[in-house]
């Protein structure tokens, strides 16, 4: 409810009390004014009740439409307020006395039962308005329903009025005028409508807040006027005796200044505040447009001066914006390609695939959407006005102005990066390649020089050994050097020993001779019994017969694993485990040592980890490995089978 000023309030009790002091001396001198009437008041009451008929319908109409689909508690109820009183307040009129042609037109206890329902309905409404019964936002749905329901109990009301008036309390006796239940109800309407003047006037109540443009904008001076008034109207048509009462005369023009003042209130604000805050608002026109054109201008330049290069086009594909930049990587004009095809600026094997998938884009709803960042797959690619293509990475978003669907695509040229981008593939698969190629030239060097050691120095060993115990059967050498000769002897068993472990840690011969499953049986053995860490190995030797490479590879892979554990993981336990199904042959070494931290995995002189990353690509396997601190370390590979078998072979 629109707050009134305590001007307006005060200048709304003046003509209240002007009103009643007038009343007041029409009331004296009714004989008087009696007399004055010399015509028959009908149609002058008809005419008036007409006028506020009229005025009633348009308070509806206002408080139905204020605000569009999205309507409001109060307004609904008000609407449908007024309309019931509209429709009460004709049925009023036909059926009151004098009207010829309709039902039982002398029957004036129908015409004011209507007048007491329409006079109820409207001092109801004044009243809640006063209390300010709160707001909130209603449905098109549940706004409908109320005016039907609305409509429905007045049409009931009326055809119980017309056509069963006996069910009603009697209002009007033939000889005897107003009853005592009608003179009641109008005390009660009068005593409600004060009440509700009370209430309006009230300065606690002047303070009522609203929420902009979501409540009916009412001025309460207006609405104290209607109440007085209404008030008034009620004393004046409990006091007349028959239809030519000039009382009857001057209830309706009460009425009539009630349904003004209410009309007022409610219609003339709502109608003229729009125009109102348009006029404020055209006070700051001339600052917005400046401010507009200021960020237009700085959007312009932007775009110019972007490095980057900027396209916006309609859905037929035409070229509707492009930056100097864009026209620049294309070798245009920006004259040149304005109001273009798209077509132009892509390579003709492109241009259907390009146009679906911008369609497709915007038939999504998605607003953005990156283009041909994948190095893998240049979809996007420029064409320039030389015939030279390009390739380009590029975001595209859109919108919908006035029901077109415009895109804006922002791109760079990327031939550069993606030069550099081979280049790096390429020289990354030359150091796998080296990489491979110097691990097999390692695997056969360690070969060569284990078999050199076994088979040449092994056997000089043996044999000098063998010389030595020919020497030790001689009696005739001293005890002396008996002892010496037995020294020696020891040495060069521990020379064979230690060549032997050499041998073996370079190359060992079991992979050679037995395979995988049996040098990593001996691997497991001989690891537990140095280190004293237990190490269990599942496997099933059928999933180990593989080729040379992968055998080496694989056993190189658990070797360094085992060597890890004991350098870093400070485990009691270790397990290899080996699976194999029809697609690939996997396994995990496990440990229950400290772990290892996530920074250590990626130091630069973590070269186990690298090569056995390194051993497992060139073998197209998979690598993972796993740690949390406190809890161990777990390095699992796989291997597609396919590969293993071709290997094989």
């Amino acid at each position: 409810m629109t707050n009134s000023t305590p001007k307006e309030l005060k200048r709304a009790s003046w003509i209240t009390l002007s009103l009643l002091i007038l009343s007041c001396l029409l009331w004296s001198n009714k004989t008087l004014l009696s007399g004055l009437l010399t015509f028959s008041p009908l149609p002058l009451h008809t005419a008036l009740e007409t006028a506020t008929i009229v005025i009633f319908t348009s308070v509806f109409i206002v408080c139905w439409n204020a605000f569009g689909e999205t309507r409001k508690k109060n307004s609904v109820i008000l609407a449908v307020a007024f309309l019931c009183t509209a429709i009460f307040d004709f049925f009023h009129v036909i059926s009151f006395q004098g009207m010829p042609g309709f039902l039982n037109a002398t029957d004036m206890h129908k015409s004011f039962s209507f007048w007491l329902l329409s006079r109820s309905i409207v001092a109801a409404t004044l009243f809640g308005l006063a209390i300010n019964f709160g707001n909130s936002q209603i449905s098109t749905q549940k706004s409908f329903a109320v005016l039907f329901f609305g409509l429905l109990i007045t049409t009931i009301s009326s055809i119980i009025i017309f056509f069963k008036p006996e069910l009603l309390p009697l209002t009007y006796a033939e000889g005897h005028g107003q009853t005592t239940f009608k003179i009641s109800c109008e005390i009660i309407l009068i005593v409600l409508n004060l009440i509700t003047s009370a209430l309006l006037y009230r300065p606690a109540n002047t303070s009522i807040k609203e929420q902009q443009g979501e409540h009916l904008q009412i001025k309460r001076a207006y609405l104290f006027l209607a109440s007085s008034m209404m008030a008034m109207s009620e004393i004046y048509f409990a006091m007349d005796i028959d239809t030519n009462d000039i009382f009857i005369i001057i209830s309706h023009i009460f009425q009539l200044l009630s349904a003004l003042a209410i009309y007022r209130s409610m219609v003339t604000v709502n109608i003229h505040a729009p125009y109102a805050t348009l006029i404020d608002s055209s006070k700051n026109l001339k600052a917005t447009t400046e401010e507009l054109f200021l960020h237009k201008k700085r959007l312009t330049g932007i775009i110019e001066t972007a490095i980057d290069g900027i396209i916006t086009i309609d859905e037929n594909q035409n070229i509707i914006l492009i930056n100097p930049a864009a026209a620049a990587l294309f070798g245009y004009s920006v004259e040149a390609l304005t109001g273009a095809s798209l077509n132009e600026v892509i390579p003709s094997r492109h241009r259907r695939v390009h146009g679906a998938h911008v369609k497709e884009f915007g038939e999504t709803g998605v607003t953005r959407r990156k283009m041909g960042s994948s190095f893998e797959d240049f979809y996007v690619t420029g064409l320039t006005a030389k015939g030279k293509e390009f390739p380009i990475e590029a975001s595209i978003s859109s919108l919908i102005e006035n029901g077109q669907r415009y895109y804006t695509v922002i791109f760079r040229d990327i031939t550069d990066r993606k030069l550099a981008k081979e280049k790096l593939a390429q020289y990354h698969t030359q150091l796998s390649q080296l990489s491979t190629a110097l691990q097999s030239i390692r695997e056969e060097e360690r070969k060569h020089i284990a078999r050199e050691l076994h088979d040449d120095l092994g056997q000089l060993l043996a044999a000098l050994r063998m010389d030595l115990s020919l020497l030790q059967r001689d009696s005739l050498i001293s005890e002396k050097a008996q002892k010496t000769i037995n020294s020696m002897d020891q040495l060069i068993l521990t020379s064979i020993t230690t060549l032997r472990r050499i041998a073996t840690d370079l190359r060992p011969r079991a992979l050679d001779e037995g395979g995988l499953f049996f040098a990593l049986q001996t691997l497991q053995k001989d690891f537990t019994v140095r280190h004293s860490i237990d190490c269990e190995l599942i496997a099933n030797e059928e999933q180990l017969i593989l080729d040379d490479a992968r055998s080496t590879a694989i056993f190189r892979i658990v070797q360094e694993s085992l060597t890890n554990v004991v350098r870093h993981a400070k485990a009691s336990e270790v397990q290899i485990v080996f699976e194999c199904d029809e697609t690939s042959l996997r396994f995990s070494i496990c440990d229950n040592g400290r772990g290892i931290e996530q920074e250590d995995m990626l130091k630069s002189r973590s070269f186990g980890l690298v090569g056995m990353r390194e051993r497992v690509k060139a073998m197209q396997g998979e690598f993972a490995v796993t740690s949390t601190s406190g809890e161990g370390t777990r390095l699992e590979v796989r291997m597609p089978m396919s590969v293993v078998d071709d290997r094989a072979e």
